[in-house]
């Protein structure tokens, strides 16, 4: 957008042509700072169909920073050591669209020949850091941007990284729960290159147990200021960046403050010099770029890109993994973070376990953090890592924690960010703690999220593939599910099977049927969850006490698992084998990359026979997959306490329930296979069982 087109005002006295404002360069005479605020309160008004009234409290201090403080070119709104400018709360959106139309507007805009401001949002203009989201948001993300700032600074130096990050709030933000967690974190931390600036009414008077009272609690510097005053916004803008701790401004507003008398607009070059002003520095960070050593590196994160040796690295874990034994604990949720630490120096894990190491000045460059049971904020400071760029962020989280990061991660999904959510605790594993914590719609309202891949593994190899899968995803989030401890090991391929034995005691969380072997595409190297789901073992009919895996292409059942549970379908299908039911399992690690496969895979997969799903959660959703005539076996209440291989018997997730269940199933709707007449095997076996029975 031309803001000269926007703005009739100009800076010079009535009757001066406004080439007389103009220097012998041509460029903008410099304007004063009630002019510039002039300028940006009236393009503020102008947008249609918006409440400006509520955005014009901060116009004096924004102009201040962007014209003297901000480092920032428009010329590359994606520079990587620029300053960046958060805003927190959707009042401020018009001031921002504002400030975006004059001193950086976008070339698309006047390429289309729009004439209005009121289309800058997060995508569609290069200037806007992150979308509004709600109260607290920006704050928290914005302490992810200094933390990102931190971690790359210590690696690369600040000769490539030393920028800011400033956050426009308003005291709604401030009392906000993410808001003071964020708080607290970056106060431990330290992070002097975060800024908050906040509208505070002039009038309310003391501000004991406010939002400043409670910052410089949490271990930040606090001042307050006249929002109005361009001098005195300047000093504390310059004190803030001198500073040693993370600094909150609050900006006094007069709610009856208009401009004063004789006070003109500044031209439209005046602004678009604002958005220059940081062209110098620009430059010469280009040429410490092209002499520093680790160019190459800083490259390469900052375009989102793996290592070259990453593969070769990834399958020398996998080949580590296969030769470690059972009882390790290396392939654990927290020992796959060590290793990726180990293997990618981008990689950053934060960490909610409550009792674990918090972060202090100790840690300020460490690249695994604990945040204790901050949940929420740690999910939005994921996101500003994401947003800030340079760095692959992940978190680690108890699954029934996803009420608490729902907003932020929600607000990943919608900014299409990579970040990777590690949950424990899935399924029943926790159940003797009650039915407070054995997460039940969670699973399925995570899968409900746009741009989320959701990751439910079912053993160590298929851990392996979901995080290689995540790391290489970077249109949104992922979430990856697992139980608290140990995955099962993954089966050898063509071992014995075992005989018809009850459950384990110890609960599907221990491979149910260690020996029933797994798809040889995991053997090849080639990822065979890349593609969301998979046939693990093909109907097979019982010969003996053994299975012969693949003999028949004819289905009569489909099982269909996610995690711990495909031990259970395995078991269950040798069980079908001996009733003579041809039954074939099927793993569905993940639903969102399995939905964007062609229709003939998914149908090859999951075949035309009726379908079966077992998964220790809600069954919203499984129609999907299952269709009209499916069943669905896992848990639509919530649990009680009790053991975890109570509850799977409790709710039927067992072998032997899921093949009864699957047997009563054919029995009832002979038209499913054309099988089950009167001499069928299996009518013919259910009636013999019931005689048995007397």
């Amino acid at each position: 957008m031309d803001a000269d087109l926007l703005l009739e005002h100009r800076s010079a006295v009535p009757g001066e042509s406004r080439d007389a404002a103009l220097d012998r360069t041509g460029r903008a005479a410099p304007a004063p700072p009630q002019a510039l605020a002039a300028s940006l309160r009236l393009a503020v008004e102008s947008q249609p169909n918006v409440a400006a009234g509520s955005a014009l409290g901060m116009v004096d201090a924004a102009s201040v920073l962007w014209s003297r403080i901000l480092k920032f070119d428009a010329a590359d709104p994606h520079w990587p050591d620029r300053d960046r400018f958060v805003v927190s709360n959707a009042r401020f959106a018009p001031l921002l669209r504002a400030l975006l139309a004059l001193a950086a507007p976008d070339p698309g805009d006047a390429a289309e020949g729009a004439h209005e401001i009121g289309t800058a949002g997060f995508g569609q203009h290069p200037g806007v850091e992150m979308a509004i989201g709600p109260a607290g948001q920006g704050i928290a993300t914005g302490t992810g941007m200094a933390l990102a700032e931190r971690l790359l600074a210590a690696r690369f130096g600040h000769s490539l990284v030393d920028h800011r990050t400033w956050v426009l709030a308003c005291e709604t933000d401030l009392a906000a729960g993410i808001a003071l967690e964020a708080a607290s974190l970056a106060g431990q931390l330290r992070l002097d290159r975060l800024c908050v600036l906040f509208e505070m009414d002039a009038g309310a008077g003391s501000d004991t147990g406010g939002p400043m009272a409670r910052f410089a609690a949490c271990g930040w510097s606090v001042r307050s200021v006249d929002a109005h005053d361009p001098e005195a916004l300047a000093q504390a803008l310059a004190g803030a960046a001198r500073g040693r701790r993370p600094n909150l401004i609050a900006c006094r507003i007069r709610n009856d403050d208009v401009p004063a008398p004789g006070i003109e607009a500044a031209a439209g070059g005046a602004w678009r010099d604002c958005g220059s002003r940081g062209a110098s520095a620009r430059r010469s960070w280009l040429k410490r770029l092209v002499r520093h050593r680790l160019r190459g590196e800083f490259d390469r994160v900052m375009a989102g890109q793996l290592p070259s040796h990453w593969r070769r690295d990834w399958r020398e874990a996998f080949r580590c993994l296969e030769e470690q034994p059972a009882g390790t604990s290396s392939w654990s949720p927290a020992g796959a973070i060590d290793t990726l630490l180990d293997l990618l120096p981008e990689f950053v894990g934060i960490s909610s376990a409550p009792g674990g190491q918090r972060t202090g000045p100790s840690l300020q460059i460490a690249r695994r953090l604990c945040f204790g049971t901050q949940e929420h904020a740690m999910a939005a400071l994921l996101n500003g890592v994401a947003l800030h760029g340079g760095l692959i962020a992940c978190g680690s989280a108890s699954f029934i924690s996803v009420d608490r990061m729902r907003p932020a991660l929600r607000l990943g999904a919608l900014m299409r960010r990579q970040v990777i959510h590690l949950l424990t605790d899935d399924g029943l594993s926790i159940g003797e703690d009650g039915a407070a914590w054995q997460p039940v719609e969670q699973l399925a309202s995570l899968r409900a999220m746009p741009n989320v891949a959701v990751f439910r593994p079912a053993d160590r190899i298929e851990l392996m593939e979901c995080w290689d899968l995540a790391l290489h995803r970077t249109d949104g989030p992922s979430v990856i599910a697992v139980p608290p401890g140990l995955l099962p090991q993954p089966a050898q391929p063509d071992g014995p099977a075992q005989p018809d034995e009850p459950a384990q005691p110890d609960g599907p969380a221990q491979p149910v049927h260690p020996a029933q072997p797994i798809q040889a595409a995991h053997r090849r190297g080639s990822n065979a969850c890349g593609r969301g789901g998979y046939v693990v073992a093909e109907a097979g009919v019982a010969v003996g006490v053994g299975v012969a895996t693949g003999a028949s292409a004819h289905r009569d059942v489909t099982l269909i698992a996610t995690g711990p549970e495909l031990a259970v379908a395995l078991a269950a299908r040798d069980r079908l084998a001996r009733r003579h039911v041809a039954a074939a399992v099927v793993s569905l690690p993940c639903w969102e990359l399995f939905s964007r496969q062609g229709a003939a895979y998914r149908e090859a997969v999951l075949g035309t026979a009726p379908r079966v799903g077992i998964e220790a959660a809600s069954g919203f959703g499984w129609e999907r997959w299952l269709g009209a005539d499916g069943v669905f076996i896992g848990m639509d209440e919530f649990g009680v306490p009790a053991s975890a291989s109570e509850l799977y018997r409790q709710f039927g997730i067992t072998p032997e329930a899921v093949a009864e269940n699957v047997h009563r199933r054919l029995r009832t709707h002979p038209r499913s296979t054309g099988r089950l007449d009167e001499g069928s095997p299996v009518e013919s076996r259910a009636r013999g069982s019931q005689r048995d029975g007397g």
